[in-house]
């Protein structure tokens, strides 16, 4: 695989895991009121752990792992961000 399909598949899984979890957020919000945040903050770490996991797996001997995580990163913080300032 390409360094540019593997950074576009950063970007595409972090905005996938900000849309998961903004359901779920809503999802766990309608339940519990504060389960929601405690939900998105685990799932969020899990995922990071797991991605980053993954990068260091796959990552040959040229390419830079920590550029995909941190693109993966933050394609899930930035709409976070958006989304705290216009919605809260």
């Amino acid at each position: 695989m390409s360094k540019q399909k593997k950074y576009i598949l950063s970007f595409v899984c972090g905005i996938l895991l900000y849309l998961v979890m903004f359901i779920a957020l809503i999802y766990f919000n309608f339940i519990y009121y504060t389960t929601g945040f405690f939900a998105f903050v685990i799932f969020a770490f899990v995922a990071s752990v797991l991605f980053r996991t993954l990068a260091n797996k796959f990552a040959k001997a040229d390419d830079r792992p920590d550029l995909y995580y941190m693109i993966f990163i933050g394609s899930f913080v930035v709409p976070t961000l958006i989304h705290m300032l216009f919605f809260i």
